[in-house]
């Protein structure tokens, strides 16, 4: 005797179902989504209940044929197989055809974007320019996000005995507070307070710096201190991770500062060093 599903939604087409899936993802994981999304629409060419295993596989090989990264197909992998969960979930799809589909596993490339306390040192020093260098300095010190450290407002931070420290909202919108440094915390102070701007940094006209703007200073930051030109501002973060651990930080702890959900993410950063198996441990 078949039993009728409950009915969960009354939604008839794949761009509502998308746009439910994404309600309450962040900003940047929806722009990610979307892209996902849409070049597997492209490939496919019909509506979700009307894709079939092969359809998915064929798309699947077709990331291989397409020259991605093992990392990047399981990310794709992962984002088409959450869609698919969520629509037969929401009972708007009766099977879910990405079940059959395993996920590469991904592999770790901490050990390539590896850089020594003195290159860090270096890459920082060479920048004259004080917004850009407190930008930098706070994502070292501290292992903050780029996201994170992009969207902090004067408000979010206070003093301290230990200098001063800053709440910011992590992933799931879950929030946290870092202590900084002395050192730090007067080149913040010092920053220009544009009018009618809320944004720690900030541009001249008074607009919030965004990832555009930073990705640019970086390669041309990186290019002048002469360290490796595929230096990307998130390596700061791998830097901060795998220099607080050399130095004595605990692994909870820096778990609590990255705001991780786990110490097996944390983890990967004990083998990040090719030849070996928070704040407050950086000295800059």
């Amino acid at each position: 005797m078949n039993i009728p599903r409950p009915t969960l939604t009354r939604i008839t087409d794949d761009s509502t179902l998308v746009q439910m899936w994404l309600s309450g993802k962040s900003k940047r994981t929806k722009e990610l989504y979307i892209q996902v999304v849409s070049q597997f629409f492209e490939f496919v060419g019909r509506s979700l209940a009307e894709v079939l295993l092969e359809d998915v596989v064929q798309w699947r090989e077709s990331l291989t044929y397409r020259g991605y990264t093992q990392n990047s197909i399981s990310l794709k992998i992962s984002v088409i197989r959450s869609l698919f969960s969520y629509g037969l979930k929401a009972g708007y799809l009766n099977v879910n055809v990405t079940g059959l589909i395993k996920v590469p596993a991904q592999t770790s490339a901490l050990h390539e974007r590896f850089l020594e306390q003195e290159e860090v040192r270096k890459f920082i020093n060479s920048v004259s320019q004080p917004r850009e260098r407190a930008l930098l300095t706070l994502i070292y010190t501290t292992g903050l996000r780029v996201s994170e450290a992009l969207n902090i407002n004067w408000r979010d931070l206070k003093s301290h005995p230990q200098g001063g420290q800053v709440t910011v909202v992590g992933k799931g919108g879950k929030l946290r507070t870092i202590l900084i440094n002395p050192n730090l915390w007067q080149q913040l102070q010092a920053l220009p307070r544009p009018e009618n701007c809320e944004a720690l940094f900030s541009t001249c006209r008074g607009r919030r710096l965004d990832r555009y703007q930073l990705h640019r200073f970086v390669k041309k930051a990186a290019e002048k201190a002469g360290v490796n030109p595929h230096i990307s501002i998130h390596w700061l973060r791998h830097a901060h991770a795998c220099h607080s651990l050399e130095n004595g930080c605990e692994l909870d702890v820096l778990m609590r500062s990255l705001g991780h959900s786990s110490l097996t993410v944390t983890s990967q950063y004990l083998h990040a060093r090719p030849n070996e198996g928070s704040s407050q441990f950086i000295d800059f």
